[in-house]
């Protein structure tokens, strides 16, 4: 059983020297982030944070890193988000957690996670960190809402890799750190795609998810490596965001497409 949050006390001030989630790799203008959850080091008892899914310690730790690599390392101009388990980005919030959570306690663990993730794109936009999403496995759930935050999304390519929004298939609820916004108003992804997407719980991969704006590239697995270091080096020279992200405001949306055919069968 999960113990009631209730008798937790949580605390919002870490340092580096005690993540347990997360490794930090900073090379000139360039970090590289990666998220290696540890399964047993969740915030409350009673749950396994399998799949590299995340509770609120894990965003503690993502926020803290947010704001120090923006104040403590200015130079750096690309962030490299990754995940160091194989074949797995995140598996989004830890179910068992937020079920065995009272309601106040789902309600703010989601509104920290959306600020941390607007923090990614703030720092995007005012401090000149682009943050690059490279998915060297499965994104599903707040796990590519995680990715959505960030200003450019790499997909590795190798037939079972897919990102997802599975909750309302599989569990009867929106997304809920922002990621049918961010589709919609941040990456424009047609509005009919969105809703079949946000309806299918195995995900969409490959050259189907760059068509449908899903993800900016698809990457054969040989060329991974190669290719996530060019793109960080493009970003570190460049510059950071393109206006139309670098103008994204969640109350200026943009006006409805004309209606044309689906390609949801292609």
């Amino acid at each position: 059983m999960v113990r009631a949050a209730t008798d937790v006390h949580v605390d919002f001030q870490v340092h580096p020297s005690a993540y347990r989630h997360w490794r930090l790799r900073v090379d000139g203008p360039v970090a590289t982030l990666s998220m290696d959850v540890d399964e047993r080091g969740g915030l409350v008892p009673g749950y396994e944070l399998k799949l590299n899914s995340y509770d609120l310690g894990v965003d503690i730790e993502l926020y803290d890193i947010v704001q120090r690599l923006r104040f403590e390392h200015p130079g750096v101009r690309a962030v490299v988000m990754t995940s160091g388990k194989d074949r797995i980005f995140c598996a989004g919030a830890n179910i068992r957690m937020l079920g065995g959570s009272p309601h106040w306690w789902k309600v703010n663990f989601c509104k920290f996670t959306n600020e941390t993730r607007n923090g990614m794109e703030d720092a995007t936009a005012h401090s000149g960190q682009a943050w690059i999403a490279a998915l060297n496995g499965t994104a599903s759930g707040g796990g590519y809402e995680l990715a959505l935050a960030c200003e450019h999304i790499m997909l590795v390519d190798d037939r079972s890799a897919v990102v997802s929004m599975p909750e309302l298939p599989l569990l009867g609820v929106l997304p809920g750190t922002g990621g049918l916004t961010r589709l919609t108003d941040k990456r424009h992804v047609r509005r009919d795609l969105a809703d079949y997407f946000a309806t299918r719980s195995d995900g969409i991969g490959g050259s189907r998810a760059v068509a449908w704006r899903l993800v900016d590239e698809v990457v054969p697995r040989p060329r991974w490596d190669e290719t996530v270091a060019a793109r960080a080096g493009e970003f570190a020279a460049g510059p950071t965001a393109p206006p139309t992200r670098r103008a994204w405001n969640s109350r200026r949306c943009p006006k409805p497409e004309p209606t044309r055919p689906s390609p949801i069968g292609t």
